[in-house]
């Protein structure tokens, strides 16, 4: 797997290693590297997206319980979305927009603790795993709204498929 610093200060892009034969694909999803040092896996999901035009996010969790994250694309294709919560950072109220998936140049992205998170699915059956260092909290659970003008994120389309409370988050202050 290789890590490629992105623009947002300490998101790294993930390069996955995959293998393919007559049988199929092989791809390593997790592997300790130092670029983890800090980072202690407590909990993995699995994300299910069946209908293209799904839009998830954009969440983050407040402290005590903020995450950093590892999302990858392991099936379909998503575009992806990370904005800059860190008021210390020189990247504040900043996003990053990137295709995800494994026929992308990145399978994934590495997402430190203070930055927002959320996809839109380009394809039917797109599937990500995420990986976390701290635990839920539904408490601490916070978003910001997806179509927030002073984002001005370039989604490429609009969503099919979004729920209520992702349909409701306030915009960034």
């Amino acid at each position: 797997m290789q890590f490629i610093p992105l623009e947002i200060g300490g998101v790294l892009g993930i390069i996955g290693d995959s293998h393919s034969d007559s049988r199929g694909t092989l791809t390593r999803v997790w592997e300790s590297n130092p670029v983890f040092q800090d980072f202690a896996l407590n909990q993995a999901s699995i994300v299910g997206n069946p209908t293209k035009g799904t839009l998830r996010g954009l969440h983050f969790q407040s402290d005590p319980f903020s995450e950093t994250k590892i999302v990858e694309c392991v099936s379909g294709k998503v575009f992806d979305v990370v904005v800059d919560l860190r008021k210390d950072s020189s990247t504040y109220g900043s996003h990053l927009e990137i295709v995800i998936g494994p026929l992308e140049p990145y399978i994934g992205l590495f997402i430190p603790a203070g930055c927002a998170h959320g996809y839109l699915t380009l394809e039917s059956n797109s599937t990500l795993i995420y990986f976390m260092d701290n635990t839920y909290s539904a408490d601490h659970s916070d978003g910001l709204l997806w179509s927030d003008p002073r984002l001005s994120i370039n989604w490429p389309c609009k969503p099919v498929l979004i729920s209520d409370r992702d349909s409701e988050w306030p915009l960034l202050v």
